[in-house]
């Protein structure tokens, strides 16, 4: 095989894909088709749709994405903020048990409810 015609089986793949990167774009149109169908029946108005390169399989494992590190701090603040959330929910169901389930008034004063 030349040069030159290794030239033009590289520019017509640029236009035509052939083997498993056209495969790719295929499945992610497929899926692309199918997230977008689902968005538009069951999705609440206003939605946002996918794009063809939301479902693209990015194969460049040599180029490795910066990993962001939190802080101490940061994972602090957002542990404390989810247990504050929790308890909170916790203290509104035992209120709300404690007023719907209290025991009746002769039985409040009494040694029966002490463990």
């Amino acid at each position: 095989m030349t040069s030159r015609q290794l030239s033009e089986w590289e520019a017509y793949d640029r236009i035509d894909p052939i083997g498993e990167y056209r495969d790719d774009i295929r499945l992610a149109y497929l899926s692309t088709l199918i997230s977008n169908l689902t968005i538009s029946v069951h999705g609440k108005a206003g939605a946002r749709f996918q794009k063809l390169e939301d479902h693209m399989i990015e194969w460049d494992l040599g180029k490795e994405k910066p990993v962001q590190r939190q802080s101490v701090e940061e994972m602090k603040k957002a542990l404390m903020s989810l247990a504050k959330s929790q308890n909170s929910k916790i203290k509104k169901e035992s209120d709300r048990w404690t007023r719907e389930n209290r025991p009746p008034k002769r039985f409040r004063k009494t040694n029966m409810l002490r463990l």
